[in-house]
């Protein structure tokens, strides 16, 4: 006889049955829900189409180039230079510049120079008006102060520190002035009087006094490099010209150099750098120069790109017509000069797309997604800036070469049918930076 089984069979595989059905159909759920999520939440990363502005920046040496004079005492050859007058200041025919004395002392000539910065600083703030003054915003002015020091301290720019030791200490004076721990200002400017006499007298004997064989502005540096880099060579200056004075050594003078007399205001920076970079400054009027040795921006015009021919380079002359306040006028400086300016949206170059022979981008529009046009203006570092439609309009023209004009007498515009197709960007578009599968039309969740 035979044994029965202890399972049952059929229960069994009606089950399974049953197992795999609901695992299959849960499966065909979970495609479609799939699909249909990825339908409407396709997982867009969105930017806003918003304007900026971004400037395009080249870096080179600029050579300063003056209508300046260098000023000697004659018949001496060493001791210490105590100018007479300040750094930048106009002096007359004649005027007194300097005087000479006979003990070399140099920190005793630059503290000398540091007294006359502190004493013009006083002498200014003493006819302003104390009511529109603040202590708190005098501490802003301090500390801000005190934290660029270190800065420089810490990166090893100790001249460019030891150049804010004066400002720094006018503050200083300046806040006791007002919160009451000093009088007034005539006392401080008496003790520093005192203070220059002191040095003056350490000096020894007065070798002689200087005074300007000509009217225009002092400055007690001079390298030499006046008659070599004049600014009056600039406009018959070829490419070759320049190469030779950055490679001339300077003549020697007769006696001790004191400083230099600038006869104009005007003065003129000389950049070697690309001719792609250059030809971006031939086309504009004027440009921003950051100035790193003075931490100073001015903003110059360009007065000539002289281009090397043949060859890839250009000298570019730019021209200020101001003197700024203890500003740094070492011959050849670092700058950084704004070649190009661009206004426009900035958006990640991964958002850009080309549809129909035209660069684009997809906008959101409310449950939908549309391709729109873009006019690239700028692009860098993985972005673009870009733009709507051209400001340069076309306008139909009649077969003798003037312009067709509507009753109104206006200019009629050509019509571009493919503005109708393919619409340009607006401001506050919503772009789409990434997804796939992207056309116009395109459905996707709110």
């Amino acid at each position: 006889m035979k044994k029965k089984s202890v399972f049952d069979t059929s229960y069994l595989t009606r089950t399974g049955l049953y197992v795999l059905t609901a695992v299959l159909a849960f499966g065909v759920l979970v495609y479609a829900a799939y699909h249909v999520i990825g339908r409407f939440s396709p997982g867009l990363e969105l930017v806003d189409a918003v304007p900026t502005s971004v400037s395009k920046t080249v870096s080179a040496y600029a050579y300063i180039m003056r209508d300046e004079t260098p000023v000697y005492a004659t018949d001496i050859f060493g001791g210490s230079v105590a100018p007479a007058v300040r750094d930048g200041s106009h002096v007359s025919l004649y005027g007194k510049i300097a005087d000479v004395y006979a003990n070399s002392s140099p920190d005793t000539e630059t503290r000398l120079t540091e007294l006359d910065e502190q004493i013009a600083l006083l002498d200014k703030n003493q006819s302003e008006n104390r009511s529109v003054q603040s202590a708190s915003g005098l501490d802003a002015d301090i500390y801000n102060d005190l934290f660029t020091i270190r800065s420089h301290c810490e990166d090893g720019n100790y001249a460019d520190a030891l150049a804010l030791r004066t400002e720094l200490l006018v503050g200083i004076k300046k806040r006791a002035v007002l919160t009451g721990e000093i009088t007034d200002y005539a006392s401080q400017i008496a003790m520093l009087e005192g203070e220059k006499a002191s040095l003056r007298s350490g000096l020894g004997a007065n070798l002689g006094s200087v005074y300007s064989a000509s009217s225009g502005y002092f400055f007690s540096d001079s390298d030499g490099y006046g008659a070599i880099f004049s600014s009056d060579k600039i406009d018959s200056m070829t490419f070759e010209d320049f190469l030779r004075m950055t490679e001339t050594d300077p003549e020697p003078g007769t006696g001790l150099c004191v400083g230099t007399i600038v006869s104009d205001y005007k003065w003129y920076i000389a950049c070697l750098m690309d001719k792609a970079d250059a030809s971006g400054l031939a086309e504009q009027y004027s440009c921003d120069v950051m100035f790193r040795y003075s931490g100073m921006l001015l903003e110059m015009d360009v007065y000539r790109v002289i281009s090397e021919t043949p060859g890839d380079r250009s000298v570019v002359v730019l021209e200020c017509g101001k003197m700024p306040v203890n500003f740094d006028y070492t011959r050849m400086q670092p700058v950084d000069i704004v070649t190009a300016t661009y206004t426009g949206y900035e958006l990640p170059s991964s958002a850009v797309r080309v549809v129909g022979g035209f660069q684009g981008v997809y906008v959101k529009n409310e449950v939908t997604i549309e391709f729109r046009r873009i006019h690239i203006l700028y692009e860098n570092d993985g972005k673009v800036i870009c733009s709507g439609k051209p400001d340069s309009m076309k306008y139909e023209m009649n077969f003798d070469g003037t312009y067709k004009l509507d009753e109104n007498g206006q200019r009629i515009a050509v019509v571009d049918i493919n503005d109708e197709i393919y619409p340009w960007i607006a401001q506050n578009d919503i772009v789409v930076v990434s997804g796939t599968e992207l056309y116009t039309g395109k459905t996707i969740n709110e």
